[in-house]
């Protein structure tokens, strides 16, 4: 019984500690030479470093804090509103290359498909076509959470 309790308590200090190791993880996005977006917590060659506004790291901002029902914080209408400017520019720059990679894919299968070696290309084919359908899917996704800002 005492083992049990021991593990129990044991994973739960290290539940604690995994918000602050996230919060303080760097991002990075890595966009590889077929369009596929990674993001990482490692740096990888040619990888992009996303900045993310931490949540009131430094101690002059926990002051702009407000308490409303309970415990849940509050930040001032101007913080929140830089907090959406950044966020509207990382989704706007997704967006286009969203976009960009949409139509090379597009282009890529019009060639193929209307290639006399049609049949020889049907594993490809089908690989551009997948493709297409996840960079439609992620333009939709970015378009609605534009929508919201």
């Amino acid at each position: 019984m005492k083992t049990k309790t021991l593990f129990i308590l044991a994973v739960l200090i290290s539940l604690v500690s995994i918000p602050q190791a996230i919060a303080q993880a760097n991002i990075y996005k890595h966009v590889d030479k077929d369009g596929n977006i990674t993001f990482t917590n490692r740096r990888i060659p040619n990888a992009e470093k996303i900045s993310i506004a931490s949540y009131s790291r430094n101690p002059e901002s926990n002051s702009t804090r407000l308490q409303s029902n309970g415990n849940a914080p509050r930040v001032k209408d101007a913080t929140q509103k830089g907090r959406d400017t950044v966020r509207r520019q990382i989704l706007q720059k997704e967006l286009v290359t969203e976009e960009k990679n949409f139509t090379e894919t597009r282009t890529n299968l019009d060639q193929f498909s209307s290639s006399p070696e049609a049949s020889s290309f049907q594993e490809k084919i089908v690989q551009l076509k997948n493709k297409l359908f996840l960079h439609q899917r992620n333009i939709t996704a970015l378009k609605k959470e534009l929508a919201r800002l």
